[in-house]
């Protein structure tokens, strides 16, 4: 009872605060307001909600339930999840934040999946896409496309890792494993069969479930746009960044390189924007960059919250498996780095970037465009699917009994 009234009372004071510097600051709260509106409207709107849409209709025609029973063979033994999971982490890896919680949260809610098993899936099945890293974060922010292949294997590669090692993850039996000789085809026709739904009611609530989900998206990256832009404003940023290197000596880390650090936790963009204009080794902004994208920043993190928080699923683990994930993509992309020479991205003159300012609402040739590439990336991952389902189709034709 009085953890729960010492976190109201800190709650409540940092909100107050947020309120203050709106009023102290109230052109530049507008500002970094319409900053925010301007990339969820230009480049998260058109890029997650047609797979929002796509993803309830997948799921109430019970292609999700196809596809578990086609590639248990290979999510089981890798991950200790169901076949379902292979479909959250390619709609994950292709559309990005936070769809794969979305597909998580929602496979919990039907009971295709237990509790423990959703908490693996959760921390496996939360990444970026690859629109974001290689085109908003490579080509627009770092202005230079050639890393952008690096921090996407990098991004992949520690998604992977943190799902191997949450595989052990408080393990169970299920109590009643599906025959390995039902047909997948049988598998959809009875989760269809138990939803029930026409088609119309069924594109009606995807809409709207779709729509409200990508309101909430909009949201959170405006309020915490004003509250990155607030605590620049106040000087709090800088006084926290003094303080860690007070606390935590770094040798040859200055404040601004801390304070781009923890811009970044609040909020990938401007993190990512702010460690462009350092003067860091290679090496070193590459990794913070990885961490950053791998990490997500509370930003995204606030917004997974929102999602689960209807479920019996655990934040707290899904956020200690982002942690990792952000140390493990640091680590393979230093790793990949190391192996692999590349092209001087951060070109720093006078302690400036010579990349050209970027605004965070224009990365791409338009919203049409992105909507485009949302689709493609979309068809692309069922196609993946498809092709993953056909060696264990012929097997298991091959080995199907005979009575």
């Amino acid at each position: 009872m009085k953890e729960r009234h010492f976190s109201t009372y800190v709650l409540a004071i940092l909100f107050c605060a947020v309120v203050a510097g709106i009023i102290a600051y109230p052109v530049e709260a507008v500002k970094a307001a319409s900053e925010g509106l301007l990339l969820w409207f230009n480049v998260v709107c058109p890029a997650l909600l047609p797979f929002f849409i796509c993803i309830e209709v997948l799921i109430g025609l019970g292609i999700v339930s196809f596809l578990g029973a086609a590639l248990r063979p290979l999510m089981a033994p890798a991950f200790n999840l169901p076949g379902e999971a292979a479909f959250c982490f390619i709609m994950s890896i292709s559309s990005g934040y936070p769809v794969g919680s979305k597909i998580t949260a929602k496979l919990r809610e039907e009971a295709i999946c237990t509790k423990r098993e959703g908490q693996r899936m959760l921390s496996l099945c939360s990444t970026s896409g690859p629109l974001f890293i290689i085109g908003a974060v490579a080509a627009g922010l770092l202005n230079n496309a050639a890393i952008g292949l690096l921090l996407a294997f990098s991004h992949y590669l520690s998604a992977i890792a943190v799902g191997l090692c949450f595989r052990f993850l408080d393990q169970e039996k299920r109590s009643a494993p599906r025959s390995a000789n039902r047909s997948p085809l049988a598998d959809m026709l009875a989760y269809r069969k138990k939803d029930g739904r026409t088609i119309g009611i069924l594109l009606g609530d995807a809409v709207r479930n779709s729509v409200n989900l990508i309101l909430l998206i909009g949201g959170f990256i405006i309020f915490f746009a004003v509250i990155t832009r607030i605590m620049k404003l106040t000087g709090l940023l800088d006084l926290l960044s003094g303080l860690i290197l007070w606390i935590i000596p770094l040798p040859g880390i200055q404040v601004h390189t801390v304070s781009a650090f923890l811009i970044g936790l609040l909020e990938v963009t401007n993190g990512i924007k702010e460690c462009a204009a350092l003067q860091l080794p290679l090496a070193a902004q590459i990794m913070m960059v990885s961490f950053m994208i791998g990490f997500g920043g509370l930003s995204v993190n606030a917004q997974v919250l929102s999602i689960v928080a209807v479920t019996d699923l655990s934040f707290g683990i899904y956020f200690l498996g982002k942690l990792l994930q952000g140390f493990f993509a640091s680590a393979f992309a230093y790793l990949l780095y190391s192996f692999t020479y590349c092209t001087q991205v951060f070109k720093v003159f006078s302690g400036e970037s010579t990349a050209p300012a970027v605004d965070i609402g224009l990365y791409s040739t338009g919203w049409l465009s992105i909507f485009r590439h949302s689709f493609f990336y979309l068809i692309l991952a069922l196609l993946l699917l498809l092709l993953l389902n056909l060696p264990y189709r012929s097997i298991a034709k091959r080995h199907r009994p005979t009575f």
